[in-house]
């Protein structure tokens, strides 16, 4: 008994001085790297150099550090705080935060991971739809006064904002690639501020 105390005692030791930021870090870069498949607890306790217990300890699943890790990859307050006060309709607005979340410098391998992981695995799927919804879908809610449209709305703008994404990040176009930021919100923001805006008749919506 006095064998298993002490060796819990050490190991809660070490894990108090283990930063969260540190282990998802590694979190971040292994999702990247491996995809949410192929990252495990086990290999991320040990890239960090921890017990795998102390992530569960700390994290408590693959899932919850999925979540968090994305948060780390994008900042949901900065995204959010764009989309409320940055310039121009809302729909610019928006195309430019999501633009701006891809063209952080380091993030463009990590964005592609987190897409195909939402893609291709459940967990992951529901981790980045709630990210989705708690913040981004939340924003517009909000600029849009709510209603029961604005899921609706927020889908057909994602299809212009998700296509974007992988032509111009995975795919890299050569014409979109080629294209500026502000040129790209120029030209993405109307289609985008219809999908938001327009009569739910104009959309062909139900009233």
């Amino acid at each position: 008994m006095a064998t298993s105390t002490n060796t819990a005692r050490r190991g809660r030791r070490r894990g108090e001085a283990v930063s969260r930021e540190r282990v998802l870090d590694v979190a971040k870069r292994s999702f990247a790297e491996r995809g949410y498949e192929k990252t495990t607890i086990r290999g991320v306790a040990r890239d960090a150099g921890i017990d795998p217990s102390m992530v569960v300890y700390l994290f408590g699943s693959k899932d919850e550090l999925f979540r968090q890790s994305i948060q780390l990859v994008i900042d949901p307050n900065e995204l959010v705080l764009a989309i409320r006060e940055g310039e121009g309709t809302v729909g610019q607005r928006f195309v430019n935060a999501y633009l701006s979340m891809w063209e952080q410098a380091g993030t463009v391998d990590t964005m592609l991971a987190i897409l195909q992981s939402a893609t291709t695995n459940d967990d992951a799927h529901r981790a980045f739809r709630d990210f989705m919804q708690n913040y981004v879908l939340a924003a517009i809610s909000e600029e849009l006064g709510g209603g029961p449209e604005v899921r609706t709305r927020f889908a057909l703008a994602a299809t212009s904002m998700v296509g974007t994404a992988l032509l111009r990040y995975a795919l890299k176009i050569d014409p979109l690639v080629a294209l500026t930021r502000e040129q790209m919100v120029a030209i993405l923001a109307p289609t985008v501020d219809r999908y938001l805006t327009a009569d739910a008749s104009e959309l062909g919506l139900p009233s």
